[in-house]
């Protein structure tokens, strides 16, 4: 299967987005996120805590291949969500998603009030309990956490706090659905996450702080325009009296207690790390079973999505825009399941991560990459070519992709029905930065990748970049078709027979390279 022109048109228009039913309301006190259906939305006043590990990488890396210290690092991946969950229900914080190394979660706690004075109370109060839970989980993870898993490296926390509007959605159908935050908050919490031992606020989570709070902040970077503060080391084994003027109860023996007995109750040797042989499903993985493999780690960003979601002025606009993200969520699940056999591991709101890992071995190694390009190729195909077509005002909308190579793993962490695959590898931390750096319609793969793609147009598209990589800029099929005959055809290499009613290209020894009103590539629905 490749990418196909005809077909992504067949898919679009029989799961388009205009006859989707989307219902969006405010938050109400009986909502339960994990009981949305795919045409709920919730507006949602509330605050974003990013929780980042920004050395995992570094952990992933010093396991290696070595089995033993993989399954260690699985178990202490496993336990810190464990204890981070149960911080998190204790102060009635919900999780909206475990992205490998990070958690995103939303307090919208209490609820808005109609009156102006207390809405503004509720507001503050928010804030202020968000702030306490960055601290937590920061002092948790290195007071409490690093000392009972010391056969790991010393992981460092970091948080970022934002607040305002956003929409929770759950997107996908017949089992693949996943919960998703819409709107610039609840990005700008991840955007703000900083180094270690750090907890960032934007201005409005800052401003709304008690002054005891505020004293430990200082004014920090700018990021998407948002003035942001930050504290540095701030944990309640240091700051005893802060705790008790906030009425925080942190006790540290007590977790102690607990993340040993979850480290206990996953013995190293009830967990399996297996070599993916075959296409990996993801319905069997658990924490105690486990694939590993080669594989290209795929992010794709829908670049401005974000913006139109802000600007939306009315509920009818945003059941728009989710309907435009159901469609297009699709049509990716379809070119990387169906066109090309790769493997959905999550949507980070409006970004899909996915690795290709088949053919496996060493000797599949080329064709990997090759597959791997010519799924992020589908991916801007299918949206330039195709969904645009069906996007009105939000025709402009491109896709970011990056792309790298190496020795994944790949788990389901959580507890049974909330299990959320992850892949962890050094490799896909390293795609998800080519992604960040990358623009709207471009492609930007590892020189390792590069390397390994065969000579000619394709290949030639990409240019270096300067730090390392390389990039191509609106790369699609069926502009990749029309550059290879226009530089045969500046070559004179091709001639032009009428042939059947039609006309057929031709080479300069007299045979036609493809049938007359036939495909010219695998991809093409000319």
């Amino acid at each position: 299967m490749a990418w196909d022109e005809q077909r992504a048109r067949r898919r679009v228009s029989l799961h388009g987005s205009g006859s989707f039913e989307v219902n969006v309301s405010d938050l109400r006190r009986d909502t339960d996120f994990t009981n949305l259906g795919t045409k709920d939305v919730r507006r949602v006043q509330g605050v974003h805590i990013y929780v980042d590990v920004p050395n995992f990488h570094l952990a992933v890396g010093d396991a290696g291949g070595d089995k033993r210290e993989q399954k260690r690092l699985i178990r202490a991946a496993s336990v810190l969500r464990k204890v981070q969950g149960d911080l998190l229900r204790e102060d009635e914080i919900k999780p909206i998603q475990l992205q490998a190394a990070r958690l995103h979660c939303l307090n919208f706690k209490p609820y808005d009030h109609e009156d102006e004075e207390e809405c503004e109370r509720r507001v503050a109060e928010r804030a202020k309990r968000a702030v306490i839970m960055g601290i937590t989980l920061n002092s948790y993870l290195y007071d409490v956490f690093n000392g009972v898993f010391s056969e790991v490296r010393n992981l460092r926390g970091a948080v970022g706090i934002a607040a305002g509007q956003s929409y929770v959605a759950n997107i996908g159908f017949h089992g693949e659905r996943e919960r998703i935050c819409l709107g610039s908050c609840a990005n700008l919490g991840a955007k703000i996450l900083d180094g270690g031992g750090t907890i960032t606020l934007t201005r409005p989570v800052y401003d709304a702080l008690p002054e005891c709070l505020k004293g430990h902040f200082s004014r920090s970077r700018t990021v998407s325009g948002e003035v942001t503060y930050q504290a540095k080391g701030l944990r309640w084994k240091d700051h005893a009296d802060l705790a008790e003027e906030l009425g925080v109860r942190y006790d540290e023996d007590a977790l102690r207690e607990k993340t040993e007995g979850y480290r206990d109750e996953l013995p190293l040797d009830q967990i399996e790390v297996v070599e993916a042989g075959t296409l990996i499903d993801p319905d069997v993985l658990t924490e105690r079973r486990c694939k590993r493999t080669d594989a290209i780690a795929i992010f794709a960003d829908i670049d401005g999505f974000t913006k139109y979601v802000q600007r939306a002025e009315s509920d009818d606009s945003v059941a728009s825009l989710v309907r435009k993200l159901h469609m297009i969520r699709r049509e990716f699940h379809a070119v990387i399941k169906k066109d090309y056999e790769g493997l959905v591991i999550q949507h980070q709101g409006d970004r899909v991560i996915a690795l290709v890992h088949t053919p496996t071995g060493d000797e599949g190694f080329s064709d990997r990459c090759r597959n791997a390009v010519d799924l992020a190729v589908g991916i801007q195909s299918s949206m330039a070519h195709v969904l645009n077509e069906h996007l009105g005002e939000q025709k402009d909308l491109k896709v970011a992709i990056g792309l790298d190579v190496g020795r994944t793993l790949v788990t389901r962490l959580g507890k049974q029905g909330r299990r959320i695959v992850i892949v962890l590898g050094p490799e896909v931390e390293s795609a998800e930065d080519l992604q960040l750096r990358s623009g709207g319609g471009e492609i930007r793969i590892s020189r390792t990748i590069h390397d390994a793609l065969p000579e000619g147009t394709l290949k030639g598209w990409f240019r270096q970049d300067g730090s390392g990589a390389f990039v191509a800029e609106g790369l699609t099929f069926p502009r990749l078709d029309e550059i290879e005959e226009e530089e045969s055809a500046r070559a004179n290499r091709l001639a032009v027979k009428r042939a059947g009613g039609g006309f057929g290209i031709i080479t300069p020894g007299g045979e036609p390279t493809r049938p007359a009103m036939g495909a010219s590539k695998p991809w093409s629905g000319k």
